[in-house]
């Protein structure tokens, strides 16, 4: 009769051990799940993260800039082999706002930033290019946004406002940075484009770029233009190979027209460069830039190299332009300046 109560103490003794080394085991196993939604996460875009295990169930903590982040964050926890459930405590909060742009004779800065210091460094980027006395500073301190990781770009992208000609201007609204202004052509703004996606791509900004800049065409220097396309019809310009590197003829050729550009004050010329089509489209564009670079560091021995402007097509073909002066592949536009 006593077999059953000696079972029952035996089975109660093996749960109690159970539990007991349940217990003990606990932490390791939350600290692995931890350490395993961490990882899974690390690429997600949630700032500030921190994970609490409590055994399977798992609470998510820290700052978003947009909602579907915290979806996906909640919803790869969710897939991590252990995870029995997830709370989701993520917060949003906003992206700092930034306009900069001429009214009237005076810059305008205006946006929202997260601290005083980053205010400060704001109008200080501004002013270092135009001047402390032009920049009326109209941004407001507001704690909900995120410090901006963009403000050490700013002396360059002010500074390549100064190539567009009329109302230019930076808008950042929603991670996407819009480009206004007049521009005299479409190499000028494609190249600023090109410029300002460089830049913000080395700061790992994830900005998109919006350009919204209006072509305001230049009249063409046509002397200038006739000259260098007659030129161009006895000594054109090439390069050796699939290369950036000019033949001597070509450096001749170019000499030749820095001669021709150098009796002209009020000039800027363009460089544009075809390529023709390789195996990958994106070589093409990298070669075509790297080409109009070598022209213009040749031709920057005659013609300051503020009034030259480079860029590079890959194999499309720049938009057709009956006055310029062209060379397998190589466009020169003289335009006068705005």
């Amino acid at each position: 009769m006593r077999e059953p109560s000696v079972i029952l103490m035996g089975v109660a003794l093996l749960l109690m051990l159970g539990a007991v080394c349940f217990a003990m085991e606990l932490p390791r196993i939350e600290a692995v799940i931890e350490t395993r939604a961490a990882a899974t996460l690390a690429d997600v875009g949630v700032r500030d993260l921190r994970i609490e295990a409590d055994g399977r169930d798992i609470t998510l903590h820290g700052t978003i800039a947009f909602a579907e982040i915290g979806l996906e964050a909640a919803r790869r926890a969710a897939g991590e082999p252990g995870v029995r459930s997830v709370d989701n405590r993520l917060v949003m909060i906003g992206e700092p706002s930034l306009e900069f742009g001429p009214d009237g004779d005076i810059w305008l800065l205006a946006g929202r930033l997260p601290t005083p210091e980053s205010r400060q460094e704001l109008f200080d980027a501004a002013a270092a290019i135009v001047g402390q006395g032009n920049v009326i500073d109209e941004t407001e301190v507001d704690a909900t946004v995120t410090e901006p990781p963009w403000i050490p770009t700013l002396p360059r992208l002010i500074q390549l406002l100064r190539q567009v000609h009329g109302g230019p201007g930076l808008r950042l609204q929603d991670g996407t940075l819009v480009l206004t202004g007049h521009t005299s052509s479409e190499g000028m703004r494609d190249r600023l484009e090109f410029d300002v996606a460089a830049i913000a791509e080395t700061a790992e900004t994830g900005w998109r770029i919006a350009n919204e800049m209006v072509i305001a065409p230049v009249a063409v220097n046509r002397v200038a233009q006739n000259r260098i396309r007659r030129l161009l019809r006895e000594q054109p310009i090439a390069f050796q190979d699939r290369t950036d590197a000019l033949t001597e003829d070509a450096r001749t050729a170019i000499a030749g027209i820095g001669e021709v550009l150098d009796a002209f004050s009020d000039i800027r010329v363009e460089i544009l460069v075809r390529t023709d089509a390789g195996s990958d489209p994106e070589d093409d564009r990298l070669l075509s830039i790297a080409q109009a670079e070598s022209i213009r560091e040749v031709l920057s021995a005659s013609v300051h190299p503020d009034r030259l402007l480079a860029f590079g097509y890959g194999s499309d073909r720049p938009a057709e332009d009956d006055d310029a002066g062209e060379s397998q592949g190589v466009v020169f536009r003289v335009l006068h300046r705005p």
